[in-house]
C-alpha cells in the first residue's frame, strides 16, 4: 500500500512550511564556488595533459568534455536565452504563487522548451532529427536488433570497443534498457531520430517534475517550490 501513497503524495500540494529567514544562501554559493573550482581544476589537468610532447593520451581534445570545441550559434539560441532569463527573473515567485499542480506543469513547460531550444542551436536535422542516427548512437544498432532475449544475454560480451561486433558509443556506455525503448519504438511504427528525439526530450524534461516531487516528498516544501 505504500506504493500508491507514495504516487498520490506528488501530485499533492505540500504542506507549506512556516517562514524562516534565508540562511541557505551562502551554502548555494559555496557549492557553486566548489563545482566552478572541480571544473576548472579538470580542465587544467586535461589541457596539461594534451600539451606537445606530454607523453599521455588522454583521449579528450576539449577537457572536461569528450566533445569538440565549437561554439556558435544558431536558429534555437536567442529563445534558449530568453527563456533561461525568464525562468531565473520570474520562476521562482511564479512557482510560489502558482497551486502546486500548475507549478509541475509549468516547470516542465519551461523545461521542455528550453531543451528544444538548445537542440536547435544545431538546428533540426543536426541537432534534433539527426542527432540519434549517427554511427556512434543508439539508432545505428536498432535494425541489427531482431531477437531481444539473445541481445540480452549478449549485451555485456559485446562492450569491449574495437571488436568485431562491438555495441555503438552510447550503447555499450548505457543499460540495455536504454537501447530498448529505440528498439521499442521502432515496433510500434515510430521510426526514425525525430520521434527517437522526441522521446527523449519530452523523457528527459520531467526532471523539472522528478526534482521538486522528490525534495516535497522528503518534507521540504518550500525548498522544492
Amino acid at each position: 500500500m505504500s506504493e500508491p501513497k507514495s504516487a498520490a503524495r506528488l501530485a499533492e500540494s505540500p504542506a507549506r512550511e512556516p517562514e524562516a529567514p534565508v540562511t541557505g544562501r551562502r551554502a548555494d554559493l559555496l557549492a557553486v564556488a566548489a563545482a566552478v573550482v572541480l571544473v576548472a581544476a579538470a580542465t587544467a589537468v586535461g589541457l596539461y595533459y594534451n600539451r606537445p610532447g606530454s607523453g599521455v593520451v588522454i583521449f579528450v581534445s576539449s577537457p572536461p568534455l569528450f566533445a569538440d570545441w565549437l561554439p556558435h550559434v544558431g536558429p534555437g539560441s536567442v529563445f534558449a536565452v530568453l527563456i533561461a532569463v525568464a525562468v531565473v527573473l520570474h520562476g521562482p515567485a511564479l512557482a510560489a504563487r502558482l497551486p502546486w499542480r500548475r507549478a509541475l506543469a509549468a516547470g516542465y513547460l519551461a523545461s521542455l522548451a528550453w531543451i528544444f531550444s538548445l537542440t536547435m542551436v544545431d538546428g533540426w536535422e543536426r541537432g534534433f532529427a539527426g542527432h540519434l542516427t549517427i554511427p556512434q548512437e543508439y539508432l545505428h544498432e536498432v535494425p541489427g536488433i531482431t531477437d531481444i532475449p539473445r541481445m540480452l544475454r549478449e549485451f555485456s560480451s559485446r562492450i569491449l570497443d574495437f571488436q568485431p561486433n562491438s555495441w555503438t558509443t552510447h550503447v555499450s556506455g548505457h543499460p540495455p534498457g536504454a537501447t530498448l525503448v529505440f528498439v521499442w519504438l521502432d515496433r510500434i511504427g515510430l521510426h526514425g531520430g525525430a520521434w527517437a528525439a522526441t522521446a527523449v526530450v519530452l523523457a528527459g524534461s520531467l526532471v523539472a517534475v522528478a526534482v521538486p516531487a522528490t525534495v516535497a516528498l522528503l518534507g521540504r516544501a518550500e525548498a522544492a517550490r
